[in-house]
């Protein structure tokens, strides 16, 4: 289940004394620094997906984590609205009966207000800054709860992974940079079902998460990306002269309660690799 779930679960009901509640607080500012922490380094989910993957095992193309200035302030903002919100708390603790605190209507107005802030830098803690979509760490956290998902529900998952072909070698930055933002863009709008999950997976990478979803139906999300993206006004940075092309790995899996994740996220990068080593515009299924 992802971090940003527990921290839910841990505010959804005030606690019945001080002690108690000062004990929520402590676990909201751990799952804050957690998420934090994840977002400025890369964040280990070995032990969450139950093993390594190819990007972890050291192909060099680790999955952006860092923050921009913006975000660094935004960040900054919402800690101080924290800080402010927990002081309240804190004083009101202090200066009256812990019982009636704990219970006054003000209070529980703080609680809830600092749950807030909790929920919002948890968010914050897994969106790419370039583009906007989840990161890697929100992806594999949303892949831990869609595999819980379809292993309880003996429902097949499916993994699309994908890249526009010869972004990975451009040099130009923000050349680069343009087109992954035009790109998500695009994407958000190939993507139809608000239960789909896309995300900034690498440097250059792209990954849309489909529960409920067999084969047929993730061919048919695969095309649709593959026509989408390669209709876009990209210059040309494969150096072939013609249209913007995609490369794209799929596999599909019903999970069972023995199996995590791990594998199930190599055979979609093994596939996408081979269709980038393809002549281009490619969907291979794993």
């Amino acid at each position: 289940m992802s971090d940003n779930t527990n921290v839910t679960n841990q505010t959804a009901t005030p606690a019945a004394d001080s002690g108690d509640i000062m004990q929520h607080i402590q676990g909201m500012i751990g799952d804050l620094l957690q998420n934090a922490v994840g977002k400025m380094h890369k964040t280990d989910t070995h032990e969450k997906l139950g093993g390594t993957h190819p990007q972890d095992a050291g192909e060099g193309n680790e999955a952006p984590m860092e923050m921009n200035l913006a975000e660094i302030k935004s960040f900054i903002d919402v800690m101080q609205k924290f800080i402010d919100n927990v002081s309240v708390m804190v004083l009101q603790l202090e200066t009256g009966s812990s019982e009636h605190s704990s219970k006054d209507d003000k209070f529980l107005d703080g609680y809830m207000a600092t749950a807030d802030n909790i929920l919002e830098m948890a968010a914050f803690s897994m969106k790419d800054s370039l583009t906007g979509l989840s990161n890697r760490y929100g992806f594999d956290n949303r892949l831990v709860l869609e595999w819980n998902r379809a292993t309880r529900d003996k429902s097949a998952l499916s993994l699309v992974i994908f890249s526009v072909d010869g972004l990975k070698a451009c040099e130009d930055k923000a050349k680069r940079d343009e087109i992954l933002k035009a790109v998500s863009e695009t994407l958000e709008n190939s993507i139809k079902r608000t239960t789909d999950f896309i995300a900034r997976w690498g440097d250059d990478e792209f990954a849309a998460l489909l529960p409920i979803t067999e084969e047929v139906g993730a061919s048919i999300v695969a095309e649709r990306i593959r026509v989408e993206v390669g209709n876009m006004d990209i210059p040309d940075i494969a150096g072939k002269g013609g249209k913007t092309s995609v490369s794209i790995g799929v596999h599909v899996h019903t999970p069972e309660n023995t199996e995590q994740p791990a594998n199930f996220i190599n055979n979609a990068y093994n596939a996408f690799k081979k269709a980038r080593e393809a002549d281009g515009s490619s969907i291979v299924f794993a």
